[in-house]
């Protein structure tokens, strides 16, 4: 009988850099150190080294040039490239071109329901032979890529692992704490360039702060409101000064503290706006209400995914935000089990590829 110590141990290398796609990955590596035979190796990039803490992973500030990857490659010979995908950066599409070159099978996990080409723009080949195995969150989205061009059999519908922790972990009843206090307001922005919009920063949150001014004038409670910018955002140094300017003298404003892990900020607030972000995702896992305000048009997989998890998209207009929140009925609802599985199913992925390389390397 062969002894389990005695067999080879097969290599995975897990790949991110922005904060959306190491949490995404995050779930599925402990999984996969449990199996006996493989070893999974880190490289994370940018915001992604905060999130991998934990995993021991080789940190960079910087993209790796092709001569880097390639040393890296050849003296670790990994089994499988198991990678994310990153706004401004190309680590992870960098380690794909060569791992190709290798014949080395690479899995990718998607982690939110947009920009699906886009993902691939540094590649150096084409996105239609679809030679990555691509992990999506839903049968939606799955479509959705598949007439961007990107080859259906090469697609995986999984979950998305973050999410299946957040609503695994998080899960609780719906607090009534605010019906005795003020109302707690978190507001979650995200740089509106990467929307493909020129509006000004502040615009939208003068339609918040009107709302929420109209808000307080019907409930009789205090209402704070505290922002927080997308990491890849830089405020002026002068960007509260301008914000109290115009917000209703019954709102509270404060900036959040960025250092601050985000889900104490939302365990604290009762109301989580923002305009597409996770974090409207992770706010319903807490059991939050959170609303997302449309500044333009969303990929249908992604407003659909936004009704199921209990998010509604409002327009981006202080007398209906307002009407909405007076609504009696339109509190917080429990969301029930999205994305169950996801990270096994990766798990069982990666395990099947990895184990497909191994017997075609050895006959």
């Amino acid at each position: 009988m062969t002894r389990r110590s005695g067999l080879p141990k097969r290599k995975i290398l897990a790949v991110s850099h922005d904060i959306g796609g190491a949490q995404a990955v995050y779930p599925v590596i402990p999984k996969l150190r449990r199996k006996h035979n493989l070893q999974v190796d880190v490289i994370a990039g940018g915001f992604a080294q905060k999130v991998f803490t934990r995993l021991r992973a080789e940190n960079t500030s910087e993209d790796w040039s092709d001569a880097k990857i390639d040393e890296y490659l050849d003296e670790n010979c990994p089994d499988l490239l198991l990678s994310s995908t990153s706004w401004k950066s190309a680590l992870e599409q960098g380690f794909r071109n060569r791992a190709r070159i290798r014949g080395i099978p690479s899995v990718v996990l998607i982690d939110f329901w947009n920009n699906y080409r886009l993902r691939w723009q540094h590649a150096t080949y084409r996105f239609g032979d679809g030679p990555d195995h691509v992990c999506v969150m839903d049968k939606r989205t799955a479509e959705a890529m598949h007439q961007e061009g990107y080859p259906l059999a090469q697609i995986h519908v999984t979950g998305q692992p973050h999410l299946e922790r957040c609503y695994q972990r998080n899960a609780q009843s719906v607090s009534e704490s605010a019906a005795q206090r003020g109302v707690e307001v978190l507001f979650l922005t995200i740089a509106l360039a990467s929307m493909g919009l020129k509006v000004d920063a502040l615009a939208p949150i003068r339609v918040i702060c009107e709302a929420l001014g109209k808000w307080y004038s019907r409930i009789n409670k205090p209402v704070s409101l505290t922002i927080r910018p997308h990491p890849h955002e830089a405020p002026p140094a002068d960007f509260l000064d301008r914000i109290r300017e115009f917000t209703p003298r019954a709102v509270a404003v404060q900036l959040a503290d960025r250092t601050e892990p985000i889900h104490l900020q939302l365990k604290r607030s009762d109301v989580v706006l923002g305009y597409i972000t996770m974090g409207l995702f992770e706010a319903r896992s807490f059991g939050k209400q959170a609303i997302a305000i449309k500044l333009t048009d969303h990929p249908p997989e992604l407003v659909a995914a936004m009704a199921d998890a209990g998010i509604p998209l409002l327009p981006f207009d202080s007398e209906q935000i307002v009407s909405f929140l007076s609504q009696p009925g339109n509190g917080p609802k429990q969301i029930g089990t999205l994305h169950q599985g996801a990270a096994a199913a990766i798990t069982d992925l990666c395990c099947g590829l990895v184990a497909k390389r191994s017997s075609m390397l050895s006959s």
